[in-house]
């Protein structure tokens, strides 16, 4: 994927850890000037992530720091052509005993947040001619996860306002995608691979045989940021494995 965003600049939220900074330093790679927008360590990522790279502090759900962080990328790139909504969080819980705050809080932050993102970048993007916005839902919006209604909803809300987005802005040049990931290692599923039972259920619901890395997001994610996503839109692309696709009988 080298070169394949060359001479673009845009954010990526959540983008001090994980699969955010996995997807910011592939972006990077692939020629494109980054931004950094986290809520916590957005300097210091942004520092080892070197090159051009702008680290942007701010909390996704506050839309005047989001619109202010935004104008800072135009004006340090001279330009604003893509926006990764990676932030997001997760709250485990069975059902009847999830906390309501922590709802609120993972709604917040998972969908709010996307919303106030891509309506920011939207009008920036507009006023240019285009732009690709790509959010990151999971196949939680897709599949039920246990203990993770919060979440399951969050991401399924994802998908719902990716297909309004791109609906309601095709004729302005806006593009706007999802990716979809299966089980993909970082630090805050760490846990999850250090059970052996754990590890056997993930492996065993995915025909690929293995859990993800941030790397496999890559790809997918710098094509529906390109020249070469133009005629993609509104689309969740499932990059889990097979895990969905695998869940008939």
């Amino acid at each position: 994927m080298t070169g394949a965003l060359a001479g673009k600049a845009g954010v990526i939220t959540g983008g001090a850890s994980g699969i955010g900074y996995g997807l910011a330093e592939a972006f990077q790679g692939a020629g494109a000037d980054v931004a950094l927008f986290d809520l916590v360590d957005s300097a210091a990522a942004a520092e080892r992530l070197g090159g051009s790279a702008l680290g942007l502090g701010g909390d996704v759900t506050d839309d005047v720091r989001v619109a202010e962080a935004f104008s800072e990328v135009l004006e340090r790139f001279g330009r604003f052509d893509f926006l990764v909504n990676s932030a997001g969080i997760r709250y485990q819980a069975p059902f009847a005993e999830h906390p309501i705050d922590a709802w609120r809080r993972t709604i917040d932050v998972n969908v709010t947040g996307t919303f106030i993102c891509s309506q920011a970048a939207a009008k920036l993007m507009i006023d240019r001619g285009g732009g690709k916005i790509l959010n990151v839902g999971s196949i939680a919006g897709q599949l039920a996860l246990t203990e993770r209604s919060a979440y399951n909803t969050s991401k399924g809300a994802v998908a719902a306002l990716t297909r309004s987005i791109a609906a309601e802005l095709a004729g302005s040049g806006v593009r706007c995608n999802s990716i979809a990931p299966g089980v993909i290692e970082t630090p805050l599923s760490a846990r999850y691979f250090e059970d052996p039972e754990m590890r056997e259920v993930l492996t065993g619901n995915t025909p690929q045989g293995r859990w993800g890395q941030v790397s496999d997001l890559a790809g997918p994610a710098i094509f529906l940021c390109s020249d070469a996503s133009e005629y993609v839109q509104g689309e969740t692309l499932f990059v889990d494995g097979g895990w969905n696709a695998a869940k008939g009988y």
